[in-house]
């Protein structure tokens, strides 16, 4: 073998193991690794601490709906007038009995008062005074719901038609004469009243009266027993 024709040979190795090489190299580049997706995955304490397990259910307060307390009054040692308002100028509308209790509904501004129905009249209240000797309370008065709203009366007149002086309690009012009008005629709030004859000795009881709103009451009979008419 000539050495020209071993160079020839040899030359064409040379390119032939060049172009493999590229050739694997290329084959190399061109395959991307293949990367497992993990088909389970397990948390680390730490992680599993930073996980909350629950969702905390706010709790709510439910406040009781209040009730009103049980007052009882009772009538003892008489009868007690059921009135029209929380103090003795209101009318007294019906009455108590001794030995009735009846059940309060509500307390007044006015103090000593209470509101209670009537017992004769179904549907109707009336107020009762709880500051006498003839009233028995049970239950705390306290905690009844409060009425601050009071209406108050109108008042009437008492005419005075004797020709004697007449005298008027509570409150020591005088009524003159029927001949000195108008003094005859005074206003006085609604209640009980008692009239005496100012004008004969001892002041005789001469009218026991309740005295309600919007009338007039005519005194027409002396001390003496003697009768008169107004003009």
């Amino acid at each position: 073998m000539s050495l020209k024709y071993f160079k020839f040979h040899f030359a064409i190795l040379i390119i032939l193991f060049g172009i493999a090489s590229q050739a694997c190299g290329v084959s190399q580049k061109a395959t991307p690794a293949v990367v497992e997706s993990p088909t389970s995955f397990t948390a680390t304490a730490d992680v599993q601490n930073r996980i909350p397990t629950a969702i905390a259910t706010p709790t709510i307060a439910v406040t009781p709906s209040p009730t009103i307390a049980t007052v009882t009054v009772m009538a003892v040692n008489g009868d007690i007038s059921i009135r029209s308002g929380p103090d003795e100028t209101f009318d007294a509308i019906a009455v108590l009995r001794k030995g009735m209790t009846v059940t309060a509904l509500a307390r007044s501004i006015m103090n000593g008062w209470v509101q209670v129905p009537i017992p004769s009249q179904e549907g109707k209240t009336g107020w009762v005074s709880i500051l006498t000797d003839y009233s028995v309370v049970s239950g705390n008065v306290l905690d009844l719901p409060r009425i601050d709203e009071v209406e108050w009366p109108v008042g009437s007149y008492l005419l005075n038609c004797t020709t004697h002086q007449m005298l008027v309690e509570p409150g020591d009012k005088t009524l003159q004469p029927v001949g000195d009008s108008p003094k005859n005629r005074v206003w006085f709030s609604p209640g009980l009243y008692t009239i005496y004859d100012f004008d004969v000795s001892g002041h005789p009881q001469v009218k026991n009266l309740n005295l309600l709103s919007r009338i007039e009451v005519k005194i027409i009979k002396d001390g003496d027993g003697q009768q008169s008419e107004c003009p």
